[in-house]
């Protein structure tokens, strides 16, 4: 999972990128996919970084405690791989990597399907010929998948 999901769901988010977190986690919800975190992280670092900064808004604090249930509570939904099982990346591929993103790109590596859905298309651009991986612009995967 990636950043994106929680910047989109904060109170001075865009109130269309609100509508589409909550169409794609109601989806998610739906669906029996699962999403891989891994458990230290940016994004997790930022989940409670979000969860102190705006837990002053209730309709934020109802949207972050569903979160907070389904990605860290029910395994149903989520795996969390350990630091012990990230694997290292490819020579070519870490050197191709921003180092923003490294976490993103070695969690991937380490899992079975290995997509990303990203807001970033500098990331996409640059791992594009790697077979392994399979990224998708945040509106590209939401396009598919909500349809």
């Amino acid at each position: 999972m990636n950043e994106w999901l929680l910047d989109y769901m904060c109170p001075d988010s865009e109130d269309s990128d609100k509508i589409k977190i909550s169409k794609f986690v109601n989806a998610w919800v739906e669906k029996c996919d699962k999403v891989v975190i891994r458990r230290t992280c940016q994004f997790t670092s930022k989940f409670y970084h979000h969860m102190k900064k705006f837990g002053w808004d209730i309709d934020f604090k109802k949207r972050f405690t569903k979160l907070d249930h389904l990605l860290f509570r029910n395994s149903d939904k989520t795996i969390i791989v350990e630091e012990f099982d990230i694997k290292k990346l490819p020579k070519e591929i870490e050197e191709k990597t921003p180092l923003d993103d490294k976490y993103l790109i070695e969690l991937a590596y380490s899992s079975r399907d290995k997509t990303i859905v990203t807001t970033d298309q500098r990331l996409k651009k640059k791992l594009h010929d790697d077979v392994d991986l399979k990224i998708y612009l945040l509106e590209e995967f939401l396009g598919g998948y909500l349809s």
